[in-house]
């Protein structure tokens, strides 16, 4: 076999000839996805999910069909990151022209007829979406927005709201971030730092939950509510 055969293609390939064609379409995917950055991963617009559908199905053909050209498939899959970054680009642009927007489908608890019809979702949808936000009533809803990924946010009406602190006049509890202290072992001492503590006091509340080294923890998190959650 020829290097020109391992490029272009060839009816017949030694093993190791697969491998390397996978292991290079592989990494093509790897550098072509890193150029796309974040809004590819998680595929937010029509053009974001049909290039990561055509590129790996254009890399799978490739890595089994041994007559097809991996130069050619290469070439391809950073053309189709081109396009996409330059489709990305023009999103941010002008994004009522180029992708999809959200659509209110419910407004003050009223169903809008046309924005279903416009968004291809039909009732049965609709109520199946809202059962998974535990929404088992048009009535509980005041709106119901679908966004651009496809997803459906919903704003019950004030009745179907739960309880909250503020009006059962009880004292606000402090949350934030919970925060690392402790992984595998070792102490974060920058985490510590920033919350504004040392170690004596995070020695001591491991000691209080029975640990007496924090070599025996293997992560120690402070919660938002300011508890301490050990695990070994």
């Amino acid at each position: 076999m020829s290097w020109n055969d391992f490029w272009l293609g060839s009816k017949e390939l030694p093993f190791w000839a697969y491998a390397l064609r996978a292991v290079i379409l592989y990494i093509s995917l790897i550098i072509a996805t890193r150029l796309m950055r974040q809004r590819q991963i998680a595929i937010l617009s029509g053009h974001n999910y049909l290039v990561a559908a055509g590129i790996v199905s254009l890399a799978v053909v490739r890595m089994v069909n041994p007559e097809s050209s991996v130069l050619s498939a290469i070439v391809i899959i950073f053309l189709y990151a081109g396009i996409n970054i330059f489709l990305s680009y023009l999103d941010l642009k002008i994004p009522r022209q180029v992708d999809r927007h959200a659509t209110i489908l419910i407004e003050n608890g009223k169903l809008i007829k046309k924005n279903l019809v416009d968004s291809r979702i039909t009732l049965d949808n609709l109520m199946g979406q809202l059962r998974l936000k535990s929404v088992f009533s048009l009535s509980e809803v005041e709106y119901a927005i679908v966004e651009a990924t496809g997803k459906i946010n919903v704003v019950k009406k004030q009745k179907g709201m739960p309880v909250t602190r503020k009006q059962m006049n009880l004292p606000f509890k402090n949350i934030s971030l919970s925060t690392i202290l402790i992984y595998d072992g070792k102490v974060l001492e920058n985490n510590l730092k920033m919350i504004g503590h040392d170690t004596k006091w995070l020695i001591k509340k491991i000691n209080e939950k029975g640990f007496p080294r924090e070599k025996d923890v293997f992560l120690a998190v402070l919660e938002g509510d300011g508890t301490l959650h050990v695990s070994v």
